[in-house]
């Protein structure tokens, strides 16, 4: 036994006398954002809204301002924007946005945070004629809300952004907005 024991040590040894081996091999190529992404570019750029809210268990409603920047983010997989708002009667809001395509569910995702404490999860199959249509749930004051956003992109190349919530079984508007893209400087 004791000799078994000195020859792995002796053999622990030698190999690690031994120069490191460098490898040449390329390292991987790096993936690739599937080709769906290219359906939300639409969303790049800065973006001014004008709307109204409508009343309920989130406030009082009335019109509402807000401001969007989004962009292609990490390297392409990913849409990602800023959200930043104010409607009379409610504190300033803000939120963040991130869209993707999902390839292993063939659709596309999208993720929202805001500075409320409520986030969503929703899903869309993609543009149906100029409409894209998220649903998914909304957590918000620890209760879960079918919610919908349909985003519509109009003749002008603006946006008309409609925002839905499920109360007592039935589809309510929450928001309705129209936002304007800032031209390219």
């Amino acid at each position: 036994m004791r000799s078994r024991s000195l020859a792995a040590v002796a053999m622990a040894g030698a190999i690690a006398l031994m120069p490191a081996v460098v490898s040449h091999a390329a390292p991987p190529e790096m993936p690739k954002p599937a080709t769906e992404m290219s359906q939300l570019k639409f969303f790049d750029g800065s973006w001014t809204c004008d709307g109204k809210m409508e009343p309920g268990p989130f406030g009082p409603g009335g019109p509402m301002k807000s401001t969007v920047k989004s962009q292609s983010d990490l390297g392409g997989f990913w849409q990602s924007g800023v959200v930043k708002g104010s409607s009379p009667g409610m504190p300033p809001f803000e939120g963040m946005f991130h869209m993707t395509y999902d390839a292993a569910n063939k659709q596309y995702l999208m993720l929202w945070v805001d500075n409320m404490g409520a986030w969503a999860q929703s899903t869309a199959k993609g543009w149906e004629n100029d409409t894209l249509t998220y649903t998914g749930e909304t957590i918000f004051g620890g209760q879960k809300i079918a919610s919908r956003d349909s985003f519509k992109k109009n003749a002008d190349g603006s946006l008309h952004h409609t925002s839905e919530m499920q109360m007592e079984g039935k589809w309510a508007n929450t928001g309705d907005e129209t936002c304007k893209k800032a031209a390219k400087k």
